[in-house]
């Protein structure tokens, strides 16, 4: 048997998150209004029959997973595979900052060219190939119905950008659940970055 369903989780939120700036490979923890996202999130999943958690080992996505984890008495799995994107030298800054300081990479960043990397960077390729790698691991993981995996907006989605012709225009806000499910060998998008944990 192979997963059935996976849950792509959105990590709570941080202080970068509020500031508008790039986090990236930075380590970023959780800020308290993201630690209560999270703990909100996983009352909710209690209701879910989850049987494994997997993360991004970046401070906001793992505490993230390991709130989530507590709560169901799950342990979580970490994965460096399944990492933001690495932003190079835009980390820490705004865009409106990475326009000023870099604009010749900024531009070639904004073209979509999905082999181009920041400079001490990846590019969505990379996370693409990466995030594949994970993907098709744990989704052929037997003895595993329904499957976590917490991480980073980017990141989830230039996978899924590369699995669908066609993704929902809607944000993926903190903690937010993105459900995909297989019918026999195809996966479908069941529901995109809800947040039925939280008030608005």
């Amino acid at each position: 048997m192979s997963a059935k369903r996976v849950l792509f989780i959105r990590h709570g939120q941080t202080d970068f998150n509020l500031e508008h700036r790039l986090q990236g490979a930075l380590p970023v923890p959780l800020n308290e209004c993201g630690r209560t996202q999270s703990r909100a999130l996983a009352n909710y999943l209690k209701t879910v029959p989850i049987d494994a958690i997997y993360a991004s080992p970046r401070p906001r996505a793992l505490e993230t997973a390991q709130i989530i984890g507590e709560v169901l008495g799950q342990t979580t799995r970490e994965d460096e595979r399944l990492a933001e994107i690495a932003f190079g030298d835009f980390e820490g800054h705004t865009f409106v900052e990475v326009r000023a300081r870099f604009p010749t990479a900024y531009r070639k960043w904004e073209s979509g060219y999905r082999p181009y990397r920041v400079p001490g960077g990846e590019s969505r390729l990379d996370v693409q190939q990466r995030m594949q790698a994970a993907w098709d691991d744990i989704t052929s993981t037997a003895d595993m119905n329904t499957v976590a995996l917490v991480g980073h907006s980017s990141a989830m989605m230039i996978l899924l950008a590369s699995m669908f012709a066609r993704l929902p225009d809607k944000a993926m806000k903190n903690t937010s659940i993105t459900t995909l499910e297989r019918f026999e060998d195809t996966w479908h998008i069941r529901a995109f970055a809800e947040r039925p944990h939280a008030a608005s």
